[in-house]
């Protein structure tokens, strides 16, 4: 029987990057997906509510509006609650699919356990790690938006980093930069084609709601002279939206596991780690 398992420690090239990535995939979303649900599944619910629920404030039903609901303030709290639940359930996801690769690639099966445990002793170097990079793009956005475009890319590496060579969140951003010197257009290029594959799957899953809002706007309008925002986003809208940002949501993972080929794809070219394994493996077998 061939081999099917996929080799995670060599170089690849952006074409290479892309189709292991979905090979990956469709080998382990079994596994991995049960990995997601016994770690990230609360904060995945947690994070849904709180959009459905920052959805219908930002819609002002007029329905639902009792005791100020709809007020500045409760737009703020919804707001809030979906910037909190979101760095809550990336570190989560983060977390749970970089080391159900570390498992993939060090074991001879997938060790559910092991997982749950580097999650839960990860969580908090992943948050703060998290919310270090986000500051730092920020801020490098509102310098003069390129030196943002530029921190992006070696800050989409720093969770593979932090997780795959067990460094602290500090080591982890300096060892990106390292890693990037070089190749920061062809590591540039890789993310753009994954975030625009990416955007475009979850688009076609938010035509239901688009589709939905222009109808029935269209029928208010044949009833109506006028048609107020509150009478077009009702429940109904609010559960396709909800269920179109689950969607993308999961699908966010793609990039994650992208970004592991990424950098173990320039960890190779400048270190040759997968290529000194092989070495050591020949040599132990003699």
């Amino acid at each position: 029987m061939i081999n099917s398992k996929i080799q995670f420690k060599r170089q690849r090239e952006i074409g290479e990057i892309l189709s292991d990535t979905f090979k990956f995939i469709r080998l382990e979303y079994k596994g991995l997906f049960k990995a997601l649900l016994r770690n990230a599944g609360i904060p995945f619910l947690l994070l849904l509510a709180v959009s459905g629920y920052s959805t219908a404030t930002t819609a002002d039903l007029s329905f639902l509006s009792n005791g100020g609901l709809f007020s500045a303030g409760g737009i703020l709290l919804s707001l809030s609650a979906v910037g909190i639940m979101t760095v809550i359930y990336y570190g989560f996801m983060f977390s749970t699919v970089l080391n159900y690769i570390k498992s993939y690639i060090t074991d001879a099966s997938i060790d559910q356990e092991y997982i749950s445990r580097k999650v839960k002793t990860d969580f908090v170097g992943i948050i703060g790690l998290s919310i270090l990079t986000a500051l730092m793009l920020v801020i490098g956005f509102m310098l003069c938006f390129f030196p943002g475009v530029y921190l992006s890319v070696p800050l989409a590496l720093v969770f593979a980093i932090y997780i795959f060579q067990n460094l602290s969140v500090s080591d982890s951003i300096t060892e990106s930069f390292s890693l990037i010197k070089n190749e920061w257009w062809s590591s540039f290029f890789t993310f753009i084609v994954i975030y625009v594959i990416v955007y475009l799957i979850s688009m076609v899953f938010q035509i239901p709601a688009l589709v939905y809002m222009l109808i029935k706007s269209f029928t208010q309008s044949q009833e109506v002279s006028s048609v107020s925002p509150d009478q077009l986003f009702d429940w109904v809208y609010i559960t396709l939206n909800v269920l179109a940002s689950a969607v993308s949501y999961l699908f966010y993972t793609i990039i994650v596991i992208a970004s592991a080929f990424v950098y173990f794809n320039l960890n190779e070219k400048k270190n040759q780690t997968g290529t000194l394994e092989k070495i050591d493996a020949i040599g132990g077998d003699r």
